[in-house]
């Protein structure tokens, strides 16, 4: 349970730098430069958000809101990163996680331009919207959630605090529709679900169709 892999250990690390320094420095500053923003905005005439930098699909995936934010997704970091960049290979899983990151932002960037669609350019609540910053780990960490799952189905995993084991393929995919159902009802406020989700699609995409789901030669 506590080995880990050097990717793994490196990205666990490289997130619990970034928020100690987010926290000492001008966290204002850092959460408009690296925090995700919505890079499109619907119904305006310039489209482009101005808050959006080319670089912050990468680096939201390293900053936190909170404590335990961050402590969430390095415990599941901790407990299955290592198996699948031992099943990956270090270089494979930096890419399965980076790209599951990026892809669940755009994904939930989707979401969220549906939203604003639903009110007028000059409405408080389209700004809102639009001015709402995505930060952390959880989409990356969803995608090796279904890379669990899908190498390893018949797995036994106990949750705390239920005492009966549950195999990993029952627990993602109960996971996976709470996941979709609390982001169509918009439950859970400040929470990007369907960020959740969309690294769970493009973890499944990359397993399925892209190779991911083969072992290392």
């Amino acid at each position: 349970m506590f080995y880990l892999s050097p990717v793994a250990r490196n990205l666990l690390i490289a997130n619990v730098v970034v928020f100690l320094l987010s926290n000492f420095l001008n966290q204002n500053y850092i959460t408009q430069q690296f925090a995700f923003f919505n890079p499109i905005l619907p119904g305006t005439p310039d489209l482009l958000n101005p808050n959006f930098k080319i670089w912050q699909p990468f680096t939201y995936m390293f900053m936190h809101g909170s404590l335990g934010h961050l402590l969430s997704n390095m415990f599941a970091l901790l407990i299955f990163g290592s198996g699948i960049e031992t099943f990956f290979g270090s270089k494979r899983f930096l890419i399965y996680y980076l790209i599951t990151g990026v892809g669940a932002s755009f994904i939930y960037s989707f979401v969220n331009m549906y939203d604003m669609l639903q009110f007028s350019p000059d409405s408080e609540v389209y700004w809102a919207l639009a001015s709402i910053p995505m930060v952390g780990a959880s989409g990356a960490i969803f995608g090796i959630l279904i890379a669990y799952a899908y190498l390893f189905p018949n797995n036994e995993l106990i949750i705390f605090p239920f005492p009966v084991p549950i195999k990993a393929k029952y627990l993602v995919g109960f996971y996976a529709l709470y996941e979709l159902y609390a982001g169509i009802q918009g439950s859970s406020m400040g929470i990007a679900h369907f960020a959740h989700v969309g690294g769970l699609l493009v973890g499944f995409i990359l397993l399925r169709f892209f190779g991911f789901g083969k072992a290392r030669y």
